[in-house]
């Protein structure tokens, strides 16, 4: 008898040790309850609901899965677990625990609401649309439901109607988390800066300590050239979260941005020292070790990098980019046709490619690829601008001007497109002079 009070108590410490924020000691506690009594799925679900406060989602399912076993019709249960199956991307387990909501009752609206987030993170618009309209049949006015739709409808980049549907949510819960932040996204993708940045005040807000909503602001400050600023909001990510590694990077940055390359180096090993796989940071490392002359070991950095992009398109975009800007030309090549091989339809990867190529001195290759980036986006002006160097260093002059004018149809005001035409146009004059004063041969 005396331990089944002793597991009862242990329950209760545990609610006070989750309210406290302490859930590892909390989780201690249910499973020392759960020993002695492993037929209360409530305390299952109690274990659950912990170990998904630390983010330990896998563990969480295996947790409500028990709750489940001892009540099989818990539709609580049921739901929690399709959301944390989602999270950990098993879509279509997450899905029969919805459908089976829905046959237990219809009318439970949780169920298609988070939905919408399964059928998002499966790329299925139409479907998380329909989820939404189905959730309005049960409760017309859900915040969460116009939080998530509006997460679809970003996904897809149409920026204004997420706007609308999170504006939506604030008017019905004005402190519906993460709505502003989102908001701000979308003003930041369309490149509204200045209402990016009130939208993050906003959310900040509401939730001072949202260190995700801090080191996007700070990022947003950067790119602003907000730069005190900037760093004052990284400082503040970082009194609430030391270890935050995103915060580090943002430091690391604002670093380079200023040419302090110790800083840099110091923050960038921060980050990596918190996540070795933290994206970007072995590229932003080798950047900042390159500009201090180390070259070998920004090249190590280099190659750490493009191992933890494997096939991830963003990855190797940023990477490229770096390796470009740092004039890597070899490493960049590489980095450059990973990701055509991957994205064969992108005519930035193709571009960068042809002006790696061009910087190796591999011109006709280098055309190619411009020529290829130039079908798939007949405007580029940069392909265009870059193809025309390219033919004026083999002497093409003729064939340099035909894409210096293209280039000019299309960016008529463009400074280096109106230089590189005026270049040419003298080229042009020299050559038809040399061709006038070349000698005749006499007949003999």
């Amino acid at each position: 008898m005396n331990e089944w009070v002793d597991a009862e108590e242990r329950v209760e410490r545990a609610q006070e040790l989750y309210d406290q924020g302490r859930w590892a000691e909390a989780a201690a506690e249910l499973k020392a309850a759960i020993a002695v009594n492993p037929h209360n799925s409530g305390w299952y679900f109690n274990l659950a609901l912990t170990l998904e406060a630390m983010d330990d989602y896998s563990h969480a399912c295996e947790a409500y899965a028990e709750a489940l076993a001892l009540c099989p019709s818990d539709i609580e249960s049921l739901n929690c677990l399709g959301v944390n199956l989602t999270r950990l991307g098993k879509y279509a387990e997450a899905l029969d625990c919805f459908r089976r909501i829905e046959r237990l009752d219809w009318t439970y609206e949780p169920g298609y609401c988070n939905r919408i987030i399964t059928y998002t993170e499966m790329g299925d618009h139409d479907k998380a649309e329909l989820m939404f309209y189905l959730a309005r049949l049960v409760q017309d006015e859900c915040p969460l439901c116009c939080y998530n739709i509006g997460n679809s409808l970003y996904a897809r980049g149409q920026y204004d109607k997420a706007i609308a549907c999170w504006q939506q949510a604030l008017r019905l819960d004005p402190s519906q988390a993460q709505a502003n932040a989102r908001i701000a996204e979308s003003y930041w993708a369309k490149g509204r800066l200045r209402a990016a940045l009130r939208h993050y005040q906003a959310e900040l807000a509401i939730d001072g300590d949202d260190v995700e909503a801090l080191v996007d602001m700070g990022e947003l400050l950067t790119e602003m050239g907000r730069l005190l600023e900037a760093e004052r909001t990284f400082a503040r990510a970082l009194g609430r979260n030391p270890n935050h590694a995103g915060a580090y990077y943002g430091m690391g940055q604002l670093a380079l941005t200023r040419d302090k390359l110790d800083a840099a180096e110091e923050h960038f090993r921060k980050v990596l020292s918190i996540d070795r796989a933290f994206p970007g940071a072995h590229a932003k490392l080798g950047e900042a070790l390159l500009g201090r002359g180390r070259c070998r070991r920004a090249a190590q950095q280099f190659q750490a990098e493009f191992q933890v992009c494997g096939d991830d398109c963003a990855g190797l975009r940023s990477l490229g980019q770096v390796l470009l800007d740092a004039r890597q030309s070899a490493q960049a090549i590489a980095v450059w046709e990973r990701l055509v091989a991957l994205a064969p339809d992108d005519a930035h990867a193709r571009h960068n490619l042809g002006v790696s190529l061009f910087m190796t001195d591999r011109l006709d290759e280098g055309i190619r690829h411009c020529r290829r980036a130039l079908k798939l986006k007949p405007d580029y002006t940069l392909a265009l601008y870059n193809l025309a160097l390219a033919h004026m260093h083999k002497g093409q002059i003729l064939r340099a001007r035909r894409y210096i004018r293209r280039a000019l149809a299309v960016a008529p005001n463009d400074p280096n497109v109106r230089g590189l035409s005026k270049k040419l146009g003298l080229n042009g004059l020299w050559a038809r002079l040399r061709v006038r004063l070349k000698p005749k041969r006499r007949k003999r």
